[in-house]
Order: structure tokens, then C-alpha cells, then sequence
């Protein structure tokens, strides 16, 4: 099963990496005939793979494992907390570039100064 994930995402990264070739390709020669005609799409289009490629490029993917009901509260507090972040301030609450940097932290803090014996009692509050 992980073979197949592992091949899904290995064939989804060449595609991107595809068509951001063509991409630049395309540009290069619409550059050389059209230098000054650019649309609003292309433009937004553009910041949006030029961000989505930043975040891969400034953070570290990493894959964990998770109890079903862990996994299933952090989905409904990431929906809760982007919906009001987005309503209230009109910006997007992207998950890897805000949630999981945010969630991790907090989590980090809160475990913060615990020694062994205190560990063992959270774990077995799980």
C-alpha cells in the first residue's frame, strides 16, 4: 500500500516538475513575442505555484502516523481555525505553511520542561 502511495506521489512530483518546465519554456518564448502582455490569471496562477513551491523549498515534508481520532481533530480545528483566520482577516490559512508550523510549535510547548514519570502519564491518558 505505501508502494503505492510512494509511486502516486513520485509520479505527481514529475508531473509538477513537467509542467513547470513547459511553464518556463512557454514563458521564454511568449516573453520574446509578447514581452509586455501578461494577464491577471497568468499572474495569480504564477504566484500561487511560485508559493506552493517555497513552502516545499523552505520546510521539510515529514510523514507521521497517527491514532484515527487524532488525525480527525486536527482536520476539524485546521477547518474552525482557517475559516475564522480567513473571514477575519482575508488572507489564506494555508496547512503546511501555517497550521502545521503553528500546531507542532504549541504542542512542543506544552510538553516543554516534562520529565519521564509526567511523559508516561499523558501517554497513558491516550
Amino acid at each position: 500500500m505505501s508502494d503505492d502511495r510512494s509511486s502516486r506521489l513520485r509520479e505527481r512530483r514529475n508531473k509538477t516538475r513537467d509542467r513547470a518546465a513547459n511553464t518556463s519554456n512557454e514563458e521564454s518564448d511568449e516573453e520574446s513575442s509578447k514581452p509586455n502582455e501578461t494577464s491577471e490569471a497568468d499572474k495569480q496562477s504564477k504566484s500561487e505555484e511560485n508559493n506552493e513551491q517555497s513552502v516545499k523549498a523552505e520546510q521539510v515534508g515529514t510523514y507521521m502516523y497517527l491514532p484515527q481520532s487524532q488525525k480527525r481533530e486536527i482536520e476539524r480545528t485546521y477547518g474552525l481555525l482557517k475559516a475564522d483566520y480567513e473571514y477575519e482577516f482575508g488572507e489564506d490559512f494555508e496547512k503546511n505553511r501555517h497550521f502545521f508550523p503553528l500546531l507542532i510549535q504549541h504542542g512542543l510547548d506544552g510538553l516543554e520542561g516534562l520529565d519521564a514519570s509526567e511523559v508516561r502519564e499523558l501517554l497513558n491518558d491516550l
